[in-house]
């Protein structure tokens, strides 16, 4: 699909108001609150892009996430965040949270799009107004370090977020189609890698599971266990990806997620791309596959692995806090909801 052509066909069908339905987020802190769907996105809409974690080093990344949204027809309005740094970091902690609030408090912005991951959204989780997220839905999108942001939004607010692509990413046509279904269409979803995508496809454990979406990076989710910030569980469909880390560190993290009880919640297992995760040195070394046996091959819940989501070029679009179901036989996500209001 052209992305020129991103919204032509979908234009005039999205309008309205935030949607809200009976299912409550399954959490003590808000388990009597509706959970909100954020507008669905519509030609004509302005993105705010932001950088609430990582400085953006090559700046050429912001005129190219501009370009591809202009092209679908939204407008944009770039974050100073975005020219920011502090350290590793876009910009100081307040200057973030200020940013990010701003959007969400700017009646103008139907959407935020995060530029990218590396580290600095869990430095400012505790200081957002969840109350004001509440009030102000609007779709949120990003992956890898903005796990934490998406997770704890819906967490603290009820508000459905979303794990798909950065600013930083390829944003190529099976990663738009996916963005498309599920913030401009919304209509209950099929997510299915795509034909050419090499990464190899395997069943742990057979079978069919739902419940709500939560997930994302391995080392962001297993940071915030313990924190005020840990997703709930219990009930979930729960999403992995890694990259970068030897065996025995996605193993430690593993360790931590199971001693912490997350395992014994869940109803079912996606692992989707652990890119560059083959040990150093593989004769002193359990390989990746047989960390994932060790957890995994005798689980109590389907799992499945080599989903088209985490740190790759085509890219699952998934909403956190969204029924959905799993299919760890045909390799397959399906949403049981809309992901976006009408």
């Amino acid at each position: 699909m052209k992305r020129s052509d991103f919204l032509k066909s979908s234009a005039g069908i999205i309008v309205g108001t935030t949607a809200l339905t009976s299912f409550t987020t399954p959490d003590a802190a808000t388990q009597n609150r509706t959970t909100i769907y954020p507008k669905a996105l519509r030609r004509g809409d302005l993105i705010g892009i932001t950088a609430p974690a990582g400085s953006i080093w090559n700046k050429s990344h912001i005129e190219k996430i501009e370009n591809i949204l202009q092209d679908q027809g939204f407008k944009t309005k770039v974050g100073k965040t975005c020219y920011e740094q502090e350290g590793y970091l876009a910009g100081t902690d307040e200057m973030r949270t200020s940013e990010l609030m701003g959007f969400f408090e700017d009646k103008t912005i139907k959407g935020i799009v995060t530029m990218r991951g590396g580290w600095g959204c869990q430095r400012i989780l505790d200081d957002l107004n969840y109350e004001t997220i509440r009030a102000n839905p609007k779709v949120v999108i990003g992956f890898s370090d903005i796990t934490s942001l998406v997770n704890a939004i819906f967490k603290h607010s009820g508000v459905v977020a979303y794990h798909g692509p950065c600013g930083y990413s390829s944003w190529g046509d099976f990663t738009m189609n996916c963005v498309k279904k599920a913030l401009v269409v919304g209509e209950p979803f099929t997510l299915k890698n795509p034909p050419e995508y090499k990464e190899e496809q395997k069943t742990w454990i057979t079978g069919k599971a739902q419940g709500h979406l939560v997930g994302g990076n391995l080392t962001v989710l297993s940071a915030m266990v313990g924190t005020p910030h840990e997703p709930f569980w219990t009930g979930s469909i729960l999403f992995l990806e890694e990259i970068g880390e030897e065996p025995y560190r996605v193993d430690r993290m593993l360790w931590q997620m199971k001693q912490a009880g997350v395992f014994k919640k869940i109803n079912g297992l996606v692992l989707g791309s652990f890119k560059n995760c083959q040990p150093e040195e593989p004769h002193k070394s359990f390989s990746l596959e047989e960390v994932f046996d060790q957890h995994f091959g005798q689980a109590n819940f389907p799992v499945y692995q080599g989903a088209a989501f985490g740190h790759i070029g085509p890219k699952f679009t998934l909403p956190i806090g969204v029924n959905a179901e799993m299919d760890a036989d045909q390799f397959t996500i399906r949403t049981l909801e809309r992901s976006v209001g009408l």
